[in-house]
């Protein structure tokens, strides 16, 4: 959903710049709850106020609600058709291609030089390899970057 959020107001639609795109991001994967409806909630608010938020929550929760209403009223129809297991292998193969690309992308908007992709690669290896807890990784990626930054004009 970040993915198809980030094509359509940033690339397709020119709505928001890739900072207040960022920033949203940065907001909404902090917040407690729904990412999806974290960032309805935000992209709606920045681009219409508080009837923005409102649509935008209806326009986030409305389809998927109506499609398992569907999807139960058929249950046991569905459940043991060959047809069922093909449609969630290929729904899997979307949702990872979409979450590639959204990485891809924060990525390039991310990593502006060689010193963002050392803390990054240390932030991975720390918590991937290590299993440090992220909250220490992410102080001391803090630290770290303040260190690194000081007296640089980025």
């Amino acid at each position: 959903m970040l993915a198809v959020m980030d094509q359509e107001f940033r690339c397709r639609r020119k709505l928001l710049s890739d900072s207040q795109m960022n920033d949203i991001l940065a907001i909404i994967y902090s917040m407690p709850g729904a990412i999806g409806v974290n960032a309805a909630l935000n992209i709606g608010y920045k681009l219409a106020g508080k009837k923005g938020s409102v649509c935008a929550l209806a326009g986030v929760l409305i389809p998927p609600v109506a499609i398992i209403l569907f999807i139960t009223a058929f249950v046991e129809m569905l459940k043991n058709s060959p047809l069922t297991e093909y449609a969630f292998i290929s729904i899997r193969a979307a949702v990872t291609v979409f979450i590639v690309n959204t990485v891809g992308n924060m990525m390039r908007r991310t990593f502006r030089c060689w010193k963002d992709i050392v803390i990054g690669l240390f932030a991975f290896l720390a918590v991937e390899f290590i299993d440090l807890p992220a909250i220490y990784v992410v102080a001391a990626c803090g630290l770290l970057g303040m260190l690194m930054y000081r007296g640089s004009e980025q």
